[in-house]
C-alpha cells in the first residue's frame, strides 16, 4: 500500500507545515488485480530477463514465458521506482531544487521515467500520445555540460497528483500493448528495429532498464533532499552492522594479461549503445589494487591533514570546484557543532560509520590519491576500465554475471541492503567489492568501442558523454540493478557530479587513456557535417552570394528581416530553431540580447555546447570521398566576433512542435530546415506552434529547402497558411543559394525559400 493517501507527520525542525503528498499510483493490491501480477512479488533481488533463445525446439512456448517476464519485470521497474519515492513527505518535495542545481527537481523524474516508455514506442510508430505536453515536459533530462546550468525558473511545472495519474495512464497502456504483440527470440541490438514487434519489445526493455538507471539517481537526490521533506519508511532502512574500521589497506597484486572488453552484440541481455563492441581486448600490465574501497575512516585523514584547501593536490579542474563550491568534507557527510560527523541516509541521518566506504566525486578521488602516494611515497592513481574489468575477472568471474547470480555476490541488486555497508563485509576473491556497495571512480573517460553504433530509438544516449570529460564508473552499488549491476555495462558522469562512487586506488604505470578517444574521429557523420557546415571556410572556387557559410547567412538575413519588420519589438532575446551545431546562435548574439539555439538532437548540440563552454569545436571532414578517410579539425572561438558573447547564447534539444514551456517571449525566431529535416515528431504543426512563441511585433524568419525529400514537407505557401492570421507575410518568399559542404573541398548548392511573417 505504498502510495495510498499518507497522513504525514511533519518533523519539529520546519517552520510551517507543509502540503499534503497525496499519491495516485496503484497500490500492491489493485496492482495484482488489475495487472495479474504476483501477490508476493519482491521489488529486491529482482534479475534482468533474458532475451536468447535457448530452445529453438520449443521457441513458442519460450517466447510466450519470456513475454511475461518481461511484462513482469516492466511492472516490477515501474513499482520500484515509485518505491524510491515513498519517503517523500509532501508535494513540495517533489518541486524544491536540489541544492547544487545540477539536476530538476524530483517530479521531473516522476514524469519523466513514464513518458520516456511512450516517447519510444511512438517514435517507432507503435501507439499514440497521452497528453503531448507532459511527454515533452519530461522528455530531455539533464546532460549535465557545465557545473550549473539549470535555471528552475524556466520550467513551469504541472500539479504532483497530475503527474501521478499520466504514471497510471502509461502503466495501463504499456500493459494493454503486451497483448497486442508476439515476442521474437532472439531479440538484440542488431534485430531490435527489424519489425513492429521487435521495436515494442526492445523499447520495453529500454524503458525498463533507463527507469532503473533513474531509480539509483532518484534515490541519491532523495538522500540531497533536507530532512523536513522526508518521513521514515522502513523499506529504505540502512544497514546497522558497524563493521571493523579498517587499520590498513593493504595491496594485492594482479598478474594482468588480455583483457576482453564490451558486451558482444549478440548478448542475452539488454545493453545500451556504449555498452557493445565487435570484438575488443585491451593489455593490462601487471599492477597492485588496494584490497578494499577507501573508507570514511580512511578518507577523514584527508580531511583533518587539510586535503580540501592544499591546491597541490587538486588538478586544475578539481582546484576550480573547490573554489566554487568550497567544501570541507564529503558531500554525504553533516558536521555538528561539536564538530562529529552523520552520515545522511534515504529517510534519516545516522552516526558516522566510519567502517563504511567515503562516497566523493571523481575530482575528491584524484586529489586523495595524490595526497596518500605523497603520504606513503609512492603513486597512486585510479584504475582504469580495462584493469577494473580484469580485477572483477579475477575475482568474481566464476559466478557469471546478474542474470545468471542465485544470491547477489556483494552488496548489489537491493539484496542485502539499503545503503552501503562495511567495507570488509563482502570479500569476493582477493578483494572487497570490486562488485557492489558503492561504484568505483576510473581513470578512463568515457569513449566509444569498436564497432559502436547509436539505436535509433535513442541516439543520443552515450554520443553526448564521448568528449573527453566524463570518467567511467564500475561495479555498481547496493541501489544497481538490472543493465547497471552487468559486468560490461558502462556509465560515466562528468568529474563534480556525485552519485553512490568511491575509491580504489592503483599502484602501476603510468596510463594514457586520452588515447581512446581517437576513434571518435568520424563516429558520428551528421555532427561532423554541422560542424562542417558552421565553422569552415567555403572552399575557393564555390559561387554563391554572400560568399560565407550558410549559418552566418542565414543570421545576417534574419537580423535584417528584424530591424526591417518588427513593430514594437526590441532585439532582446532570439531563438535560433534547428540550430545544429550553434553557428547561426552565436551570429544573433552579436545583435540580440539573449540567444537560444533548440535542436531536436543532443548530439547535434555537441559543437555548440564546446564552443560556448570551452571556446573551441573538434570535427572531421572527410579527404578521401572513395575511401571515407578524414582529417580531423580544430576550430576556435577566438578571433570571432562573437567570441565574448558566449555566454549569452544558450542550447536546449527540444521538439519543434511542442517547445518547453520557457522557449517563449522571443522577438526574432529563425526557423532552418525544420520541415525537410523532419525532426519533430508532428512537423505540420511546427509553424503556429512557434508562431505562438513569438512576441506581438516579433519576427520569424523561415529557409526551406525548394526540393523536398519528405511526404510531410511544406512549401513556403502551405507553411504560411498553416501560420493562418496569427501573422503577416512581411518578407515574400524568395529563392537563395546557399553551399552545402559534403567532403573536404566538394558540396553542393541547395535552393531554399526564405521568407518573413511578423506576429499579429
Amino acid at each position: 500500500n505504498s502510495f495510498c493517501t499518507l497522513l504525514v507527520r511533519v518533523p519539529d525542525e520546519t517552520t510551517a507545515p507543509l502540503a499534503m503528498a497525496v499519491y495516485k499510483s496503484f497500490t500492491h493490491e489493485e496492482a495484482t488485480e488489475r495487472f495479474r501480477l504476483p501477490a508476493d512479488r519482491d521489488l529486491k533481488r529482482t534479475k534482468t530477463i533474458t532475451v536468447a533463445l535457448e530452445d529453438p525446439s520449443n521457441a513458442a512456448a519460450e517466447a510466450k514465458l519470456k513475454q511475461e517476464q518481461l511484462r513482469q519485470y516492466f511492472h516490477a521497474t515501474y513499482e520500484i521506482f515509485e518505491k524510491c519515492l515513498e519517503p517523500l513527505n509532501c508535494d513540495e518535495a517533489f518541486t524544491v531544487p536540489p541544492v547544487h542545481k545540477l539536476r530538476h527537481p524530483l517530479i521531473f523524474y516522476l514524469g519523466h521515467t513514464a513518458t520516456f516508455y511512450l516517447n519510444k514506442i511512438a517514435l517507432a510508430g507503435l501507439t499514440t500520445r497521452i497528453n503531448h505536453k507532459f511527454e515533452e515536459t519530461f522528455a530531455i533530462g539533464v546532460d549535465e555540460m557545465s557545473w550549473d546550468d539549470l535555471n528552475e525558473a524556466h520550467y513551469d511545472w504541472p500539479a504532483v497528483a497530475d503527474v501521478w495519474k499520466y504514471r497510471r495512464a502509461l502503466r495501463e497502456r504499456i500493459d494493454d500493448l503486451f497483448a497486442k504483440y508476439t515476442m521474437p527470440l532472439p531479440l538484440t541490438f542488431e534485430n531490435s528495429s527489424d519489425d513492429d514487434a521487435h521495436a515494442f519489445f526492445w523499447a520495453v526493455l529500454m524503458g525498463c532498464e533507463h527507469e532503473r538507471i533513474h531509480l539509483e539517481t532518484a534515490s541519491v537526490h532523495v538522500r540531497e533532499l533536507p530532512m523536513k521533506y522526508v518521513r521514515h519508511v522502513p523499506f529504505w532502512d540502512p544497514c546497522t552492522e558497524e563493521g571493523e574500521v579498517p587499520t590498513e589497506n593493504p595491496l594485492v597484486e594482479f598478474a594482468g594479461g588480455k583483457v576482453k572488453v564490451g558486451r558482444d552484440f549478440d548478448s542475452p541481455i539488454y545493453g545500451w549503445d556504449c555498452d557493445y563492441t565487435t570484438g575488443l581486448t585491451i593489455d593490462v600490465a601487471p599492477f597492485k589494487a588496494q584490497e578494499h574501497i577507501v573508507s570514511n575512516a580512511e578518507f577523514f585523514e584527508f580531511v583533518k591533514d587539510g586535503g580540501y584547501t592544499k591546491q597541490e593536490l587538486w588538478d586544475e579542474e578539481g582546484w576550480n570546484w573547490v573554489s566554487w563550491k568550497k567544501p570541507e568534507h564529503p558531500w554525504f557527510w553533516a558536521k555538528a557543532d561539536d564538530g562529529s560527523f552523520k552520515l545522511r541516509q534515504q529517510c534519516t541521518e545516522i552516526d558516522m560509520k566510519w567502517s563504511w566506504p567515503c562516497e566523493v566525486n571523481n575530482l575528491e578521488a584524484t586529489a586523495y590519491a595524490k595526497w596518500l602516494g605523497a603520504k606513503q611515497g609512492k603513486t597512486f592513481r585510479l584504475p582504469t576500465e580495462a584493469e577494473w574489468l580484469h580485477m572483477r575477472d579475477v575475482c568474481v568471474a566464476d559466478q557469471g554475471d546478474q542474470h545468471q547470480w542465485k544470491v547477489a555476490p556483494g552488496n548489489i541488486n537491493l539484496e542485502h541492503y539499503c545503503s552501503c555497508c562495511p567495507v570488509k563485509k563482502f570479500k569476493q576473491g582477493k578483494l572487497y567489492d570490486i562488485v557492489g556497495n558503492v561504484w568505483e571512480h576510473c581513470e578512463t573517460a568515457v569513449y566509444p568501442y569498436a564497432g559502436y553504433k547509436v539505436h535509433p530509438l535513442y541516439d543520443d544516449f552515450s554520443m553526448p558523454t564521448f568528449d573527453g570529460r566524463h570518467r567511467c564508473m564500475k561495479g555498481g552499488t547496493w541501489v544497481s540493478t538490472g543493465n547497471e549491476a552487468t559486468r560490461d555495462s558502462r556509465f560515466a558522469f562528468r568529474r563534480h557530479f556525485f552519485q553512490y562512487i568511491g575509491i580504489r586506488l592503483i599502484e602501476g604505470p603510468a596510463v594514457d587513456e586520452t588515447k581512446h578517444m581517437k576513434n571518435v574521429l568520424g563516429l558520428d557523420p551528421p555532427v561532423d557535417l554541422a560542424a562542417q557546415r558552421s565553422y569552415s571556410e567555403l572552399p575557393s572556387g564555390v559561387d554563391v552570394s554572400p560568399k560565407e557559410v550558410y549559418p552566418k547567412v542565414l543570421a545576417d538575413l534574419a537580423v535584417a528581416a528584424f530591424k526591417a519588420h518588427a513593430k514594437g519589438c526590441e532585439p532582446k532575446r532570439a531563438m535560433d530553431l534547428l540550430t545544429g551545431a550553434g553557428r547561426a546562435s552565436y551570429e544573433l548574439s552579436l545583435t540580440f540580447g539573449e540567444v537560444i539555439g533548440v535542436d531536436f538532437s543532443a548530439r547535434m548540440l555537441q559543437p555548440a555546447f564546446a564552443m560556448r563552454e570551452r571556446g573551441m569545436a573538434t570535427y572531421s571532414t572527410i579527404v578521401d570521398a572513395a575511401t571515407g578517410e578524414r582529417k580531423a579539425y580544430t576550430v576556435f572561438a577566438e578571433g570571432r566576433p562573437w567570441a565574448n558573447r558566449r555566454e549569452d547564447v544558450m542550447f536546449y534539444q527540444s521538439d519543434p512542435a511542442n517547445l518547453h514551456a520557457h522557449l517563449n517571449g522571443f522577438d526574432l525566431v529563425l526557423a532552418f530546415n525544420i520541415m525537410d529535416q523532419n525532426t519533430s515528431y508532428n512537423p505540420k504543426t511546427v509553424p503556429a506552434h512557434v508562431m505562438g512563441r513569438i512576441n506581438q511585433g516579433g519576427i520569424l524568419f523561415v529557409a526551406e529547402p525548394k526540393s523536398k525529400q519528405h511526404a510531410n514537407a511544406l512549401s513556403a505557401a502551405q507553411y504560411i497558411e498553416e501560420i493562418g492570421a496569427a501573422g503577416e507575410v512581411v518578407a515574400q518568399p524568395t529563392l537563395l543559394s546557399l553551399y552545402m559542404p559534403e567532403t573536404e573541398d566538394a558540396g553542393k548548392i541547395v535552393d531554399f525559400e526564405v521568407f518573413a511573417v511578423r506576429k499579429l
